[in-house]
């Protein structure tokens, strides 16, 4: 297993727009205030409100800028497989990739303009470079939790149980209930808790 330094961890969030990037980072932003631990979040959107890419970097404990330098990525969470192999420059050997197997097929896909590769390739390529890759289906796990809307939270849970992040399962649960609706969070929490047991105890 990777060695995980939690006095600076640095998530990097990749997908599409619309794929509740932002209510992750929130809901992380929660967890950090209520335990005192420093937390700087950026973004980039690409059209975002059309499906373009949305990229955001999350950055826990004592750093010194908004962005990572180099290639000093902890975690990156890939809601969408293609764009976790468009960012894979920025990886590491030793980072952690939680990825959707779930492809969001742009506009010049769907159209017939160029070809999407394979969403299984993609995680192969993904093995071949990195020690840590957990791949999983967010949409069929947010289907079991009862509601297909919430494959971004089944990401957050599948991110705690990596134990990369410095806050337990318990305090990322209070966490989300601190950020989404009581009218939803019964079914946030089951798809939190089903995407945490996708990778808590688990080899990559």
């Amino acid at each position: 297993m990777v060695q995980i330094n939690r006095d600076a961890c640095t998530i990097q969030i990749v997908g599409v727009g619309g794929q509740g990037a932002l209510t992750v980072s929130k809901i992380i932003g929660a967890a950090a205030v209520k335990k005192g631990t420093p937390i700087i979040i950026s973004e980039i959107h690409g059209m975002a409100q059309r499906g373009g890419v949305v990229q955001t970097t999350i950055r826990l404990g004592e750093v010194i800028s908004p962005l990572p330098f180099g290639q000093d990525v902890t975690v990156m969470v890939g809601f969408e497989p293609l764009e976790v192999y468009r960012a894979r420059s920025q990886l590491t050997m030793d980072t952690i990739v939680v990825m959707s197997t779930d492809p969001v097929r742009p506009v010049s896909v769907s159209s017939g303009g160029q070809r999407y590769p394979e969403p299984g390739a993609v995680v192969e390529e993904m093995k071949k470079r990195l020690k840590c890759v957990f791949p999983l289906s967010a949409k069929a796990s947010a289907r079991t939790a009862g509601n297909e809307r919430v494959t971004n939270v089944v990401m957050l849970g599948a991110l705690t149980g990596t134990d990369v992040l410095p806050f337990s399962y318990e305090e990322m649960r209070s966490a989300v209930g601190k950020i989404v609706p009581s009218r939803s969070l019964e079914v946030n929490l089951k798809a939190f808790d089903i995407g945490y047991n996708e990778t808590h105890g688990k080899k990559a």
